[in-house]
């Protein structure tokens, strides 16, 4: 070794060899040093770490790159740096520490720490180069350059190696984000209600990512909803049209899921046969479809609602077994809301059985659901405004529920203090109506009283002020 000039050895580890640390060679050499690198100057074969503990020895400055993984428990940089220890006791004008990764100050060695840590503001290799020039201040730097000095560089897991991967996880960051802003998108266009555009997005995001679970369950789950709240305006568009759509996805899926998922599945191919059909397509029918669903899930909230809708359909009837498939499905908390929704359906349209409606009220009501605005008013609509104001209907219409429930269900579903003024007539009668037959017959007739007096003031005649003054003649009758 030389005394007269100082003397290093660059050590480079290099994931991709084609990286910036390429450029920093060339930097060393142009400032006059000598580069070693781990890939040209260990020679197949040879001892590694006896090659490295040469080159340590044989330097007279060392610069550490300091990364979490170069300072990080089991890491060869640290027997390295261990090396050079034993070498320099003082690390003071022999060794540099250069931060170039973000690194706990808790994990970096006492040595390195007993000495001003660098830590580039900009240029690695340029702040990298001058510190060393500064650090070796006894020699001069036209002397380096002249003699070709050497610098020794410890960089751990590889700086550039670090770099490179870090790079690496950026660009995969960014694909992920990417494919999950896609993915969301088309969920998100999906539960808007906008099927059809959500369709050829998912479609699209299909393509691209063969094979993803994520987006085939994704896709699944759209075409689901899609056929739970499929409709048709006028002539535009027929139910096979849109099945069409969904039905080959769904039956893909149906081979690769179990459980649950496949009862789902199962379930709305059956809704999706009762579509077609309604379109005049001569179809297996959906009960095999609904039967296999609660093979696979026997619970299934889809399986049971839609096979009690088809029933009520079929039979124009809602019998026994339609309440049943219904009651089984109210076991279930999955997608409540969907459920009340065909619970109505069946009571307000083909079964025309408003006292259900009624019923399925009571239990939103005991379960603690909220019903939203367009059930309310169709309850009011269909129920309150219509049979419970004929005396040959209305009977029939609350046989299905105990009276207390009847009068519990109103008065929450429409409270006397958010009543609008135009339906507050209507109101205080059939609030005296169900009171009159949950026992409350006294309170009821004074109610009463005082509304037939109002309409006998305004000389009203019409179907509300009959139906008045029919149940106060009843009231006043000796119980």
């Amino acid at each position: 070794m030389n005394g007269t000039l100082s003397r290093a050895t660059q050590i480079v580890y290099r994931v991709n060899p084609r990286t910036s640390a390429e450029v920093d060679t060339l930097t060393l050499e142009a400032e006059g040093h000598e580069v070693f690198t781990d890939r040209s100057e260990l020679k197949e074969g040879e001892p590694y770490n006896e090659a490295l503990r040469e080159a340590i020895e044989n330097a007279d400055a060392m610069v550490y790159f300091i990364t979490p993984r170069s300072v990080a428990q089991g890491s060869y940089a640290l027997t390295e740096l261990d090396t050079a220890q034993r070498h320099w006791r003082v690390p003071g004008g022999h060794v540099l520490p250069v931060v170039v990764a973000p690194t706990p100050i808790d994990t970096i060695p006492p040595y390195l720490r007993s000495v001003t840590l660098l830590q580039p503001k900009g240029d690695t290799v340029a702040e990298t180069v001058a510190a060393v020039a500064r650090m070796r201040r006894g020699v001069p730097l036209r002397a380096l350059i002249g003699a070709a000095g050497i610098v020794l560089l410890l960089i751990g897991a590889g700086l550039y190696g670090y770099q490179h991967l870090q790079e690496q996880r950026a660009r995969e960051k960014a694909r992920l984000e990417l494919q999950a802003a896609e993915l969301a998108a088309a969920v998100q266009l999906c539960d808007a209600g906008s099927h059809a555009v959500a369709w050829k997005q998912f479609t699209a995001v299909a393509a691209s990512r063969p094979g993803d679970a994520a987006v085939r369950t994704a896709r699944e789950d759209c075409g689901m909803r899609w056929l739970r709240e499929m409709r048709v305006v006028g002539d535009k568009q027929t139910f096979s049209e849109q099945v069409e759509q969904v039905q080959p996805v769904l039956a893909q899926g149906l081979a690769l899921s179990h459980g649950e998922h496949r009862g789902d599945l199962a379930a709305h191919l059956g809704w999706a046969d009762f579509l077609r059909s309604r379109d005049g397509v001569a179809t297996p029918g959906p009960v095999p479809m609904f039967k296999a669903a609660l093979a696979d899930d026997p619970g299934n909230v889809y399986a049971h609602a839609m096979w009690a809708h088809n029933l009520a359909w079929t039979t124009r009837d809602l019998n026994e077994p339609v309440l049943e498939h219904f009651d089984a499905a109210a076991k279930s908390t999955r997608d409540r809301p969907w459920l009340r929704g065909m619970q109505f359906s069946v009571a307000f349209n083909r079964g025309a059985d408003y006292g259900y409606a009624l019923v399925v009220a009571d239990q939103m009501r005991v379960a603690g659901e909220t019903p939203d605005a367009a059930q309310r008013d169709r309850l009011w609509r269909y129920l309150v405004d219509g049979p419970l104001t004929q005396p040959h209907e209305r009977d029939d219409v609350l046989r299905r529920l105990p009276p207390e429930n009847a009068l519990a269900t109103f008065e929450w579903l429409y409270p006397a203090a958010q009543t609008v003024a135009d339906r507050q007539p209507l109101h205080r009668y059939t609030l005296a109506l169900l009171r009159s037959r949950a026992g409350q017959r006294d309170a009821a007739r004074t109610d009463l009283e005082a509304l037939h007096r109002l309409f006998v003031a305004e000389k009203a005649d019409s179907r509300l002020s009959r139906a008045t003054a029919q149940l106060l003649a009843e009231l006043r009758k000796p119980a």
